[in-house]
Formats: structure tokens, C-alpha cells, sequence
């Protein structure tokens, strides 16, 4: 039965959020708020329809694990370890300030040390799925601002164990002493080294075994154990289920399986995220909020301006740029989740009162409304001011190749390697994505550097190859559904893409038409083309007029020979090309027939209606030859004519009967 209500209270959720973010999304409102919103409506304070969301936050909780994942393994550990002092830095100054203040103004209200330095502890802390969110919708992860937003609540996340472990001793219980508490901070950073190491050089070795059998299945799976396992082993030696998703996130970065995992988990992070949000606006009791509307948003308000004046300051005097001292600042400016723990331990523990902890619980609610309108206001305004922007070197490396108006090669199959050989012949950029492991392994060994192993037709797979800067992209691929969802996806991302698609079926080609494609190359009909041009030139007719041909054929997308109705122009466009003359080429070899004779006794012209223009003799040439030359062996005859005419005359000096066989 508790299975069946979980279940029911999940439709519930997801249910309502559709048509709150539809709404939120038309007046340009992020959804972030929507889900919050929905949170409040169908919550125990709104419309009751869900009054117990105990397995609703454990759902949320694994939303904020899969988040953290994909931001660790997007950030990647070189550069992490590269802006490690910096993180401490700025994190550990951040929870300094940001605790004295609280503890100050606690202490201003009259509170006690105890319940001061409980406030102190519950303002140091910010939101990381709600400042993730954030970044990742705006694509911002690899900024100063990113970078920074992310080292400080990594950082307020390890600090959650001391602080947890403060509540009995704030609450004049048998508490932990100082050494005590320093040697579970030591044991807490030992954990986090011990489990990046071991995972940094296990796990790669592990997810290539599981790749070379060639089952997306098994990888999908393979995705959420290492993401959920290891955030498991990291909770259950006392720290949080983020940090150990965000380990596990840092020990896949800088390795072939990158992107590729991002995908696959991304539908199982959108999912439980948005639960997680409307989870957190389950917890604002409305009628507490309407019978103190004043204090709640007077808190809610003095805690984004002491936590932003904290950030920016912090930020601006480690010589970043304006922007990114603001963008810190609002981004950090909320209450995060673990301060709801916190709260939560120091209210059973009677540290705080029933009337502080829900003012609390209202202002921080309010706070995670603000921050996303804050954001986007932010955002919008230093867009529009052109403050200074500073290069984003890294976004590179975390995120697409570094290439433009290049080509992409989706399949390293024959075709796929032989164009990869032309292009890096002729110096052309180009960017190679195949699933088989072992040939992107193979042409990394060879120097392509920009070959990367997933699935062409997944969105963020095809960022990661450039595809918005990109020039052509072919489509090289068996399968038929992927290369269709390959070129939707492509098309979407970038709409002037030049698409060139090879397919087995001759049924597919209407539809890869109709879904952009620009050239669709079906290798049945270049068979047929390529027989015919062979056969045509057995007739003596020159490539230039072969290609033409050709080329008709394929700008009617091969609607001749997939007898599509309406191709006559296509034949009449050959015929022209036929009637036309053309110039051929005679060798007199020794022991022709025709040496020794003059051009008017071998009377090629009214026999066959080919005419002599031009003799090419010892290099010298001769124009307009007069009736008396006479022929001599490796004499050149430049023949004008019609092909018939030129395939006659061919014949003729050859010593053939003009028409005979």
C-alpha cells in the first residue's frame, strides 16, 4: 500500500508541474520557481493533497546526487585541483564571514550564544541544486562565477559534519569535544582522497570492459551504480550523498566516457531534481506566513543582502571582474538544503524556538523564489551593460572541441575513416563520433584528438563535437532510427548545418529530406550511377559530361531512378547536355591505318561528321590543318562534334567501317 501511495503522490507531483511550468515558461518566469510553486499548492499547507513527504525527499536527494554528478564530471579534476587553494580559499573565508554575522545579529536580537551560533550555522550554508540548476540551464558552469559558486558550497557541504556535530553541545548535551570534532573533519577529507583515488583509477578501467560490448544497456546501468553507489559509501561513512556524487562525478572526468554518461543520466537527474523542488515548497506552512508576513520577509530579505554583500566583497578582492563578484553574489545569496538540517536537529534539540524555526523555514523558502528572479534580472542587466566579460579558457575543455567551420563525422566506418583521410589530407578541421570504443581509441592513438566516443544522435554528444559551430556534418551511420534522430537533432542545434546523409533504404529518403537533411546519399543509386558513368565513358563521353549527369541525377535527390513522377526536366536536362558538341582526343599510333593518308582522302567529316580543329605535332600545334596534311604516327587529333559524330570518328581512325561495331 505504501508503494501505491508513493507511487500516486509521484503522479501527483509531476502532474501538476506541467501546466505551472507551462505557465512559467510563456511569462518568462525560470521554472524553478514553477516547481517551487507547485510544491506549496499540492503540499500539507496548500491543497493537501500530499501530507507526508518523507519518500518524496528521498527521491529529492537522489535528484541533488545525480546533479552533483554531472557538475563534477563536467568540471573535471584537473581543473578542480588546478583551483583548489583558490576553492579553500574563498570557501573557507566565505564560512568565516558569513557565521560571525549571523552570529552577531543573533546576538543582537537578544538570543542566546547557543541559539546565536546555531543561526550563524544555518546562514553560512547555500542551495547546490538550486545555484547548479542555475549555471547548468544558463551553460555558466566553466565561468569565474561557476567555478567559484561551486567551490564555496563544496565547501559548506564537508563543514556540515562539524556543524551536525556541534547540536548537542549548543544544546548543553554530553557534546563532542574540540578534538573530537577536528579528528571527524580530518577523517571526512581522508574519506573524500581515499575514494577519488581509488574511483579515478578503478572505474575507468572497469566502464572501458563494460564498452567494448557494444550494450548501451549495460552502461545506463553502469551510470547510475557508480553515481548512486558511491554518493551510498560516502553517506554511509557519514557525509552526504552530494559530495559522493560529486566524487564520483570528478573520478569519470578528463576520460572517452564523459559526455556520453552525461546523457544517460540526465533523464534520471531531470526527473528527481524537479522533485526535489517541489518537495522544498511542501515545507512553507502558509498560515504561519500569513499570520507573520512581516518578519518572514524582512528575514528573507536581510539574508540575501548579508549573504550577497558577503560574496561579492569576498569575490571583488580576489581581483575578479565586477560581473563575476555579482553573479557570485546572487547565485550564493539563498538558504541551502543542509541548513534545513541543521534547523530540523536544533529544533528537536530545543536550541531554537517553534516561532524562530518556522520564520526560518518561510524566509528561506522565500529566499530559493528570489534568487532565481535575482539571477535572471542580474544576468539580463550586465548582458545589456557589457560589463567586463573575461575569456572563459576552460569552457573549452569542459565542454565542446575547439573547432569552427569544421565537418563532423557521425560513424567511423569505412566511409566515415576514408573522409576523416581526405580531410586531414587537405587540412580541413573535422571531429569523428562513433559508439565502438576500440575505433575511437584507435584514432586517438593516430592523433585525431577530436574523436569522441557516444551516440551521434544524443544532444549533448553533438555539443561536445562543435555542432553549433560547425560547417557540414555527414551521417554515416547503420542504424536507421539513430541517424534520423542524429539530423533532427543536428538541424535543431543549428539550423544552417550543411547535412549530408548516407542511407541503406530507399524508403528513408522522403523522410531524411523532410527532416533537413541536404544531401542524402542512398548507396544503391551511386552504385547505378557509378555503373552508367563507366558505360558512358566506353562511348567515348568526356567526365566533364559523365559529372554533369551525375549531378542532375543527385540535385533531383535520385528521383529519376526511384521513378518519382514529374523527372522529365531531369531527362530533358541530359538530352541538352547529349546534343551538345563536345572535344576529343586522337592518338595515331604506330601502324595506323590512317598514317601516310591526307585529311581529305580519309574524309572524316562527311563520313562521320567529327572535324579536325587542331594537330598536335612534336608539341607544335597546328591549327585548322588545310585538306593536303597528311597523318604521320603520333600525330594528336583534337576532334570537335556531337558524341555520336566523335564516337564515328573515333571508329574511322581507328580503321573501323564508320557505324560498324
Amino acid at each position: 500500500m505504501d508503494g501505491l501511495k508513493f507511487f500516486h503522490q509521484l503522479i501527483i507531483i509531476l502532474g501538476f508541474s506541467i501546466p505551472v511550468i507551462y505557465v512559467f515558461n510563456k511569462i518568462k518566469i525560470p521554472s524553478i520557481i514553477g516547481f517551487l510553486i507547485t510544491g506549496i499548492l499540492i503540499g500539507p499547507f496548500g491543497l493537501k493533497l500530499i501530507d507526508d513527504i518523507a519518500g518524496i525527499s528521498l527521491m529529492a536527494d537522489i535528484g541533488v546526487a545525480f546533479l552533483m554528478f554531472t557538475i563534477g564530471i563536467e568540471i573535471r579534476l584537473s581543473r578542480f585541483l588546478k583551483h583548489l587553494s583558490e576553492i579553500l580559499l574563498t570557501g573557507g573565508l566565505q564560512l568565516l564571514c558569513t557565521f560571525i554575522i549571523g552570529l552577531l545579529v543573533g546576538l543582537s536580537m537578544k538570543l542566546s550564544v547557543s541559539q546565536s551560533v546555531l543561526i550563524g550555522f544555518l546562514l553560512v550554508h547555500s542551495s547546490s541544486a538550486l545555484i547548479l540548476k542555475i549555471l547548468k540551464d544558463r551553460d555558466d558552469e566553466s565561468s569565474p562565477q561557476g567555478r567559484i559558486s561551486v567551490g564555496v558550497i563544496l565547501f559548506q557541504d564537508i563543514m556540515v559534519v562539524p556543524m551536525m556535530l556541534m547540536i548537542p553541545f549548543l544544546a548543553a548535551g554530553s557534546g563532542p569535544d574540540a578534538l573530537m570534532i577536528l579528528w571527524k573533519l580530518f577523517k571526512s577529507v581522508l574519506i573524500i582522497v581515499v575514494i577519488l583515488v581509488a574511483a579515478r583509477y578503478v572505474i575507468p578501467v572497469a566502464l572501458e570492459r563494460l564498452v567494448n560490448m557494444n550494450m548501451r544497456d549495460v552502461l545506463v546501468i553502469a551510470s547510475v551504480v557508480i553515481t548512486m553507489g558511491i554518493a551510498w559509501i560516502t553517506e554511509s561513512l557519514g557525509l552526504s550523498l552530494a559530495i559522493g556524487a560529486f566524487l564520483a562525478g570528478l573520478a569519470l572526468s578528463d576520460t572517452d566516457f564523459t559526455h556520453q554518461i552525461i546523457s544517460d543520466v540526465s533523464p534520471f537527474r531531470d526527473v528527481f531534481l524537479s522533485v526535489f523542488f517541489v518537495s522544498f515548497g511542501m515545507i512553507l506552512n502558509l498560515d504561519f506566513l500569513k499570520a507573520h508576513p512581516g518578519p518572514i520577509l524582512f528575514a528573507s530579505l536581510g539574508i540575501i543582502l548579508i549573504k550577497f554583500a558577503v560574496v561579492v566583497s569576498l569575490v571583488a578582492l580576489m581581483k575578479y571582474p565586477l560581473r563575476s563578484a555579482l553573479l557570485c553574489g546572487v547565485l550564493l545569496s539563498q538558504i541551502g538544503e543542509f541548513s534545513f538540517v541543521l534547523a530540523s536537529q536544533g529544533y528537536r534539540s530545543q536550541i531554537i524556538s517553534d516561532g524562530i524555526y518556522q520564520t526560518f523555514i518561510g524566509a528561506s523558502v522565500l529566499t530559493f523564489i528570489f534568487t532565481p528572479l535575482l539571477a535572471s534580472l542580474t544576468y539580463f542587466l550586465l548582458n545589456r551593460k557589457k560589463l567586463p566579460h573575461p575569456g572563459q579558457p576552460d569552457a573549452v575543455a569542459a565542454g565542446s572541441v575547439s573547432l569552427f567551420n569544421h565537418v563532423i563525422i557521425c560513424g567511423m566506418g569505412l566511409n566515415g575513416r576514408n573522409l576523416a583521410r581526405v580531410l586531414k589530407n587537405t587540412a580541413i578541421h573535422y571531429a569523428m563520433i562513433d559508439l565502438n570504443f576500440q575505433k575511437i581509441k584507435k584514432a586517438k592513438n593516430g592523433g585525431d584528438a577530436n574523436a569522441i566516443w557516444g551516440d551521434a544522435s544524443n544532444v549533448e554528444i553533438l555539443r561536445r563535437a562543435g555542432v553549433e559551430k560547425a560547417r557540414v556534418m555527414v551521417i554515416a551511420i547503420s542504424d536507421r532510427f539513430l541517424t534520423k534522430n542524429c539530423l533532427s537533432n543536428a538541424k535543431s542545434l543549428n539550423p544552417k548545418l550543411h547535412v549530408i546523409v548516407r542511407t541503406k533504404y530507399l524508403a528513408d529518403i522522403e523522410e531524411l529530406l523532410a527532416l533537413g537533411a541536404d544531401d542524402v546519399i542512398p548507396e544503391e543509386f551511386e552504385t547505378s550511377i557509378q555503373i552508367f558513368s563507366r558505360v558512358l565513358k566506353m562511348f567515348h563521353i568526356p567526365n566533364s559530361i559523365v559529372l554533369a549527369q551525375g549531378n542532375i541525377i543527385r540535385n533531383k535527390s535520385y528521383g529519376i531512378l526511384r521513378e518519382v513522377r514529374y523527372t522529365q526536366e531531369a531527362f530533358d536536362q541530359i538530352g541538352q547536355i547529349l546534343a551538345q558538341g563536345t572535344i576529343e582526343t586522337c592518338y595515331i599510333a604506330p601502324g595506323n591505318p590512317t598514317i601516310g593518308k591526307s585529311i581529305r582522302e580519309v574524309n572524316l567529316k562527311a563520313e562521320t561528321g567529327a572535324m579536325i580543329i587542331n594537330i598536335i605535332r612534336k608539341n607544335q600545334t597546328i591549327t585548322n590543318p588545310p585538306g593536303d596534311f597528311v597523318f604521320e604516327a603520333e600525330d594528336q587529333l583534337i576532334l570537335f562534334g556531337s558524341h555520336s559524330a566523335i564516337d564515328l570518328g573515333l571508329k574511322k581512325l581507328e580503321g573501323n567501317p564508320a557505324g560498324g561495331s
